[in-house]
């Protein structure tokens, strides 16, 4: 994983030096054409992360930005003015006549406002100054316009960043590997897409010649059918384009389903492609990667999807588009009655343990595949090609990321997903010509899409809602447990714990006070009278009191925080009472370690942290931890040993702090 951190506490030790690079960036991209090379909104959004993390300070950034920004376009200004016309045969101008021009018809149109505008519109931003200049601006009417902009053009780029900032320093190493997880996520879809682009940009000089062969034979047939089917796939057609498309996904998808299906047939085993995509996923999986793949996969789960279908096939019939109904079911039928057969046939390795089971093809993927590409289908008939695209693509991305959340859980391999994904192209395609070669019917596509939408959303919110925490159990990492002898414990078996919570970075936090040999309900038990309140797990409904910059600290819950990407099984704080400005925070991480004696025993590991409210430019409120300190986590111990309910197994020495190896009483 990509370490960023080192460049942090650079730039946090060395604050001048990242002023000097933010000056330089804002002021390099408002000079003539080099502002074209720039990474000015990479870096600018950058530098307001590290304002929202705590590295650099805002109103040194916010004004070097400015000052950068308008600088620059006051140097590209004072060379329009100074060379006029010559400036035209000036490198570098001289080689990018074409800019040249665009820049002056943008000129002549907004007149005064280009200034301003331009600065948002790329492929102009970096002539407009110097083009003002050429046509004899008035000075000061340019500085006011270019000040003012500049403010708001830095103001558009620096705090977005902060808010990126604040969202890191509050979920800290919970968004390490859920980010990680998101880049391939997006990765994954933009390479999908330039392939797609790339196939079609190749496809086309061949594309009216095969449309044109394929029209001929379809008119030759004496059916009206096929003659309505010659006149959508006719090369004077616009959108025949998608018909040939769909046929050349059919084609492939077969070849594709083909060599998985034969490889199942013939080896009875996965590739090594399959392992090796299990081994990289269950080593990216965090709780919070898990949290959210869990909610996408149930996107997927077929009471949402036949729920989604059921909308389409009411919509249909509702619009008395009686035949494209009738497809509907029985594409969908078709598509059950694929799950249900290969279930039979096929028995390969569940992805994550290696017993056999039946799990090709993947039921969400290839469900998923057919009902949103029969509403892909249904609603490109009547659009134009960019509508389609924006369909399709929307259609697609929904199933790539069921797809690939299945891939992540580990619950099928790839070939799984990939075989699943086929069949629903074959099955869509299909469809698609079934209904090509049908009258064209009114059926209002958008108003389709809404309530097809409308209803994946609410059929999704309610199984969510309901399945969520069987869900997660099902889904859960399969844990690697190490056993030991609890009469080991207190000699050599305590030391093969972390002795520090690990964040994302791999940096060592607070230490872990307690290690606690029992279970949560136990310690749930000793908690209460220490005057510790156990807070419900946390979800995003904690985080609206973090909006409100005015909210104190027994508004806000504690912020989230992980262990080697995993969440806290339990999460307490504890009533101060004299002093409300801070709070000790308790949370119980699980480790893979058993105690085992006359009962097996899960070991917690307990760390103790202070969180206060820390000011973040009245936009938010957001609670800062550091570790306790000796006399709090001391005084927290021996409460906890003071309970007659509490066996003391001994202490150790990390760091100078004592640490408690503690079980209950059986």
């Amino acid at each position: 994983m990509l370490q960023i951190q080192p460049y942090l506490d650079y730039f946090a030790a060395n604050p001048s030096w990242a002023l000097v690079i933010i000056f330089l960036i804002a002021f390099g991209e408002a000079l003539l054409v080099i502002g074209l090379f720039v990474p000015s909104t990479a870096v600018l959004v950058g530098a307001g992360a590290l304002v929202g993390s705590g590295k650099l300070e805002f109103w040194p950034v916010i004004l070097a930005t400015i000052a950068g920004c308008i600088l620059g376009d006051q140097v590209s200004y004072w060379a329009g003015r100074i060379y006029g016309e010559r400036l035209r045969t000036f490198w570098p101008l001289s080689h990018y006549p074409h800019l040249v021009a665009k820049g002056e018809e943008f000129f002549k149109a907004n007149g005064g406002k280009s200034i301003a505008l331009g600065r948002f519109v790329p492929g102009v931003k970096a002539v407009v100054p110097g083009i003002a200049g050429m046509f004899g601006m008035n000075q000061a009417f340019f500085l006011a316009v270019n000040i003012s902009s500049g403010i708001v053009w830095s103001l558009a780029h620096v705090l977005p960043g902060v808010v990126v900032g604040q969202a890191l320093a509050l979920a800290g190493e919970l968004s390490g590997r859920l980010l990680f997880l998101l880049l391939i996520l997006l990765v994954v879809l933009a390479v999908a897409g330039w392939l797609i682009r790339l196939f079609a940009a190749s496809l086309s000089p061949y594309r009216k010649a095969l449309q044109g062969h394929l029209a001929n034979w379809a008119r030759q047939k004496n059916s009206p059918a096929f003659r309505r089917l010659a006149v959508i796939i006719a090369p004077e057609n616009p959108k025949s384009v998608l018909v040939l498309l769909g046929f050349i996904l059919f084609v492939l998808a077969i070849i594709g389903l083909f060599d998985i299906v034969s490889g199942l047939v013939l080896r009875h085993a996965v590739g090594n492609l399959d392992l090796l995509l299990l081994n990289l996923f269950s080593e990216l999986r965090s709780s919070a990667a898990d949290e959210l793949m869990i909610r996408i996969t149930m996107l997927g789960d077929q009471v949402v999807l036949m729920a989604t279908a059921a909308a389409i096939v009411i919509w249909l019939l509702v619009a008395k588009a009686w035949r494209e109904a009738v497809a509907t079911i029985i594409t969908i039928i078709l598509a059950r009655l694929v799950v249900l057969s290969t279930s039979v046939v096929f028995s390969t390795p569940v992805a994550g343990n290696f017993e056999y089971a039946f799990r090709f093809p993947s039921q969400h993927a290839l469900m998923a595949g057919t009902v949103f590409g029969i509403l892909a289908v249904l609603c490109s008939r009547t659009m134009n090609r960019w509508s389609q695209a924006l369909i399709v693509a929307s259609a697609g991305v929904v199933v790539v990321a069921i797809s690939f959340s299945r891939l992540y859980l580990g619950v099928n391999w790839l070939s799984d997903i990939l075989g699943g994904v086929f069949i629903a192209a074959i099955l869509a395609t299909l469809y698609g010509v079934a209904i090509a070669t049908l009258p064209t019917i009114r059926i209002r596509p958008l108003g389709l899409i809404a309530v097809t939408l409308l209803t994946f959303f609410i059929a999704s919110g309610l199984n969510i809602n309901s399945n969520y925490d069987s869900k997660e159990s099902k889904y859960a990492p399969r844990d690697k447990l190490v056993n030991y002898a609890l009469a080991d414990w207190p000699t050599t078996a305590w030391q093969k714990l972390p002795s520090h919570r690990i964040d994302f970075s791999g940096k060592t936090r607070e230490v872990f006070v307690v290690q606690w040999i029992g279970s949560l309900d136990a310690l749930r038990a000793v908690l209460e009278p220490q005057h510790f309140k156990v807070l419900n797990k946390w979800t995003w409904h904690d985080l609206l009191p973090y909006l409100n910059p005015h909210a104190t600290l027994a508004d806000v819950a504690p912020r989230p925080a992980t262990h080697e990407g995993l969440k806290a099984k339990l999460t307490a704080i504890q009533d101060i009472g004299a002093d409300p400005s801070y709070r000790i925070t308790l949370r119980a991480f699980q480790s893979n370690s058993v105690a085992t004696g006359t009962f097996k025993q899960r070991v917690y590991l307990i760390s103790l942290t202070r969180e206060a409210l820390h000011p973040q430019l009245d936009l938010f409120t957001v609670p800062t931890d550091s570790a306790a300190d000796t006399k709090e986590s001391d005084a927290f111990i021996a409460a906890l040993k003071s309970s007659p309910a509490i066996e003391d197994l001994g202490d150790k020495q990390v760091d100078g702090m004592s640490v408690a190896i503690l079980k209950p009483k059986l």
